[in-house]
Order: C-alpha cells, then sequence, then structure tokens
C-alpha cells in the first residue's frame, strides 16, 4: 500500500485558487530567504564549552568564557577561565589561581577551592599559600564564610595536621578555624613558618574536607537572564566596554526582542497579554 504524501505535487498546485497559489509561492519565497540568511557569527561561538574534566560538566557561559575554547567577546574581562591538565576550570582572581567547582548563574555566584588544598589526598606536602584579600574588582567573598588560618611547620597538633610543609617536610600544616581560640593560642606558640588565611563555606566533615569543597564567591557584571530567554547569548564589546546580546541573525544592546523602529518589543507585550 503507497503511502500519501501531504505536500502538494506539481500538478495539483495549480488546480489551488490562485490566492492559495500566491500564499505558497509567498511561504516558499520566506522559508528560502530565512534559511539562506547567514547566522550571526558571534551567536555561534558563544555557544557553552566545557572543561571535559569536572565531575559535573559544568557549562561555561557569561560572563566567564574559556580562553583556549572560545573568544573573549562571549565574557567579560577578568573572566576568563583556564583548563586544568585534569580537566577542571580554573579562575585568575588578583593574581592568585583557583578551581571552581561550581558556577551559579541563577544568584551570580561560584564555588571555587585553591588547588594544592582541593586535592589534600594526593598533596605530598603543602607550599605556603599567598593570603586572600576576600575581594577583588569582579569578585568578592560571598557572607557567611568562615576563616582557616594554616600554620606552617608545626611539630605537634597532630589531630590538626593536614599534611607536611613544603618549607620543612620533617613538620606539619596545621588548619584551623579563625573562632578556635585556644588552639590558636597553642599554633601560635608552635609553628616556625608561615601563616596563610582563607576561607571555607562550612564545617560539614571537618577543616580537611571543608578545605577541599571550598568557598563561595559573589561576581558582579550584567545579568545575562534576559538576553538569554529571549533566545540569545550574551557577550561583551571590548571596544566599546559593553554588554552585548548576540541574537542568531543581529546583536542587540540588551535582548533579541527589542530592535528599534520594528516593533518587536510592542509584540512580545502583545503576546505576552494573549497567553
Amino acid at each position: 500500500m503507497k503511502q500519501r504524501t501531504l505536500l502538494p505535487t506539481f500538478s495539483s498546485f495549480y488546480s489551488f485558487p490562485l490566492v492559495i497559489r500566491s500564499y505558497i509561492i509567498i511561504f516558499f519565497l520566506l522559508l528560502t530567504r530565512i534559511t539562506l540568511c547567514s547566522v550571526n557569527p558571534k551567536f555561534q561561538a558563544c555557544e557553552p564549552k566545557t572543561c571535559g574534566g569536572d565531575t559535573n560538566h559544568q557549562n561555561i557561559s557569561f560572563p566567564f568564557y574559556i580562553i583556549s575554547k572560545q573568544n573573549s567577546y562571549c565574557g567579560v574581562p577578568d573572566f576568563g577561565l583556564t583548563c586544568s591538565h585534569d580537566g577542571f576550570p580554573i579562575v585568575n582572581i588578583s593574581g592568585a589561581l583557583y578551581t571552581v567547582q561550581n558556577i551559579f548563574y541563577n544568584n551570580q555566584s561560584l564555588r571555587v577551592s585553591i588547588p594544592a588544598l582541593s586535592g589534600l589526598r594526593t598533596t605530598e606536602c603543602i607550599a605556603p599559600l599567598r593570603n586572600f584579600t576576600g575581594h577583588s574588582k569582579r569578585f568578592i567573598v560571598a557572607s557567611k564564610q568562615k576563616q582557616v588560618l594554616l600554620f606552617y611547620g608545626c611539630e605537634n597538633m597532630q589531630e590538626h595536621s593536614i599534611g607536611c610543609s613544603a618549607e620543612n617536610r620533617t613538620r606539619s600544616v596545621v588548619a584551623l578555624y579563625g573562632d578556635d581560640v585556644e588552639n590558636l593560642k597553642l599554633a601560635t606558640k608552635n609553628y616556625r613558618g608561615t601563616v596563610s588565611v582563607t576561607r571555607v563555606e562550612d564545617e560539614k566533615g571537618g577543616v580537611e574536607e571543608a578545605l577541599r569543597r571550598g568557598f563561595l564567591m559573589n561576581w558582579t557584571a550584567k545579568n545575562c537572564s534576559e538576553c538569554s530567554s529571549s533566545g540569545g547569548r550574551c557577550g561583551f564589546d571590548e571596544e566599546e566596554y559593553t554588554f552585548r546580546c548576540y541574537c542568531p541573525d543581529r546583536i542587540d544592546s540588551e535582548s533579541c526582542y527589542s530592535q528599534p523602529g520594528n516593533g518587536w518589543t510592542r509584540q512580545k507585550k502583545v503576546l505576552q497579554q494573549l497567553q
């Protein structure tokens, strides 16, 4: 049994009334024009990417971009990420490198950890860490993050040790919360090296596990939700130093709904009222 086609054949086309034929011709002309129109190359270039190794397979998109995989106009200056040898995103904040554990685009925050501490189970000895000030031009530590002090070169206090010290391999690195007053006094008298300060998000699993998980930071950049909800991809014009919304067919200053002079914004509002 032959399968019937839903499309009109060439001969049956002329059996339609003239008005119907005109509409069909216009439809196919418009379809051909849309097909032939080139897609905005920046829209294509700013497709979300991953480093490939993180267990969450975190998609990287605006305001971040992967330096080796995406163009700088896909993100904001100072938000360029690199990928570690094991495939995790790495962010540079004020000259210090942090492993990106999670990115939460909905509230503009991310969880980061210090590479030397996120792999404590395999790290042989820990080198002194750069003190973290807690903020930079684009990033600031989220509220309610706990302070942790690392004392290098301790002989005692093994119950608080997280590994050996690279300054003196026969001595330990002791990690203490900033509010552990009694042990802080003891460590201050005991250590023979450097003291570093960092942050952790919580105390679950103890200080060593908390150091592996890292801490939360908030970022400051244009919110991408309006552009992305309109079908666009967010980017940044480095020459004019301003936000851009890359639509499939053009570049806009806000979203793919708002194109000056063609009534898109008004049509959008009407459609929303009819829904």
